[in-house]
C-alpha cells in the first residue's frame, strides 16, 4: 500500500477504538499498517480522533524487528510498556523466539 493511500474515517475511528479497548493496534488488526509511512499517517489520524473524544492519552508507533521478520504496533504507553508492546506484537504476528 502506498503511503499516500487515503486513510478513511473507518480506519481513524477503528484505530482509536482499538487503542481505547485493547491499548494497541497491530498490522494483524489492520493489514495496511505493513507500510511504515502509512502507519505513521494513521498514528496522526488516531491521535486526532482521541483528541476529538477529549481524551488525554496519545498513542505511539513502534517498529520491532524479530528473527522471523519485523512488525509495527501503535500502542498507548499508559497501558503498555515498550517491552509489553514488543511481546504483544510478537504474539499477534505469531512469531516465536
Amino acid at each position: 500500500m502506498a503511503p499516500n493511500d487515503e486513510i478513511t474515517r473507518y480506519h481513524k475511528t477503528e484505530g482509536a477504538n482499538e487503542i481505547m479497548d485493547k491499548g494497541y493496534l497491530t498490522e494483524r488488526d489492520m493489514p495496511e499498517m505493513m507500510a511504515l509511512p502509512w502507519s505513521e499517517h494513521l498514528l496522526e489520524q488516531v491521535n486526532d480522533e482521541l483528541r476529538l473524544r477529549s481524551l488525554t492519552d496519545r498513542a505511539v508507533l513502534k517498529k520491532f524487528n524479530y528473527y522471523m521478520g519485523s512488525g509495527i504496533i501503535i500502542y498507548n504507553p499508559n497501558q503498555l510498556t515498550e517491552d509489553q508492546a514488543k511481546q504483544t506484537l510478537q504474539k499477534a504476528l505469531g512469531y516465536r523466539k
